[in-house]
């Protein structure tokens, strides 16, 4: 129930769309939360109950705490309109069920955007502008100013992406090096241009421009072991302080058995084999002297 602030320095559009210089200082919530694929938003509604959970035997609190220091901290990203419009019923009836009715003040910070693209430096034209403007600027703040500390989610896996933006496609040009990151990768076939590798980086920038946070992703487990992943494992193990990975397998296409003899089935109805991933950053000096992440692995 932390409600602890911050200031931050933030750079305004001004209404003629153009990307204003001067800065203007705003206070924002310390511990701030995005699903940057929030698909019908369960992680959100999730963390709502989570949360909930906390305040029993406090429960007349709790309405006040959503409407001032909840709502203003949970974040997501969507870019399909069906899911982005479920999301929002599925966050309001979680908000329901724990006896606090959203008064319509405070807007859900689910946006219409894509997750995959840097902030817009000119509000949308065309048609439909008056109505994507809100959704761009929304998502536009937290791309750019929200110091975000908490990434989850279960971003989508392609591994013949479509998402190739230049701002994201030279992000996850740093996981495309040897270890050390000197010298680039030298297989031309490799599966970092899958999607899911995206969403790992997109997650590594906010919490490194954060300076501290937490990331938490189920995907694919094949950045676990795949060689020509090795470069992308050395940059997360700079970044990060700890690396904890349940490897629940069930890759379908590797043929692996369990370990009594028994069928290794996916807990998803995919042929991918998957992975539950904590990608701890902590702030202060002792992180800063570690050289490298410590790992925690497990099977099951």
């Amino acid at each position: 129930a932390d409600r602890s602030k911050v200031e931050i320095e933030r750079e305004e559009i001004a209404p003629h769309g153009k990307r204003m210089t001067h800065k203007v200082k705003k206070t924002v919530h310390r511990v701030q939360l995005l699903d940057p694929a929030t698909g019908t938003g369960t992680f959100i509604a999730e963390s709502i109950r989570q949360i909930f959970e906390k305040f029993k035997g406090n429960e007349g609190m709790w309405p006040g705490y959503v409407e001032s220091d909840l709502l203003p901290r949970l974040n997501g990203f969507e870019l399909l309109m069906a899911s982005y419009t479920m999301a929002h019923i599925k966050i309001d009836m979680a908000l329901r069920e724990t006896g606090a009715t959203p008064s319509g003040k405070e807007r859900f910070r689910v946006f219409l955007t894509d997750s995959l693209s840097d902030w817009h430096k000119e509000l949308p034209g065309g048609l439909f502008a008056s109505a994507l403007a809100p959704e761009q600027q929304g998502a536009d703040e937290v791309k750019r100013d929200t110091p975000v500390m908490v990434v989850m989610g279960n971003p989508p896996y392609s591994g013949i992406s479509q998402n190739n933006g230049e701002w994201i496609s030279k992000l996850v040009d740093d996981y495309k090096v040897e270890p050390g990151g000197k010298v680039k990768l030298q297989e031309r076939k490799h599966w970092l241009n899958d999607d899911y590798v995206k969403f790992i980086r997109l997650a590594e920038h906010y919490v490194e421009k954060n300076g501290e946070g937490i990331v938490a992703y189920i995907t694919p487990h094949g950045f676990l072991d795949n060689p020509t992943f090795r470069g992308m494992r050395w940059h997360l193990m700079q970044t990060f302080d700890e690396i904890w990975s349940l490897n629940l397998h069930g890759n379908s296409k590797k043929k692996e058995v369990a370990p009594d003899g028994g069928k290794d089935e996916c807990v998803f109805n995919i042929m991918q084999g998957v992975a539950i991933t904590l990608f701890v950053k902590k702030g202060g000096v002792a992180a800063k002297n570690a050289k490298s992440a410590k790992v925690y692995y497990a099977d099951l």
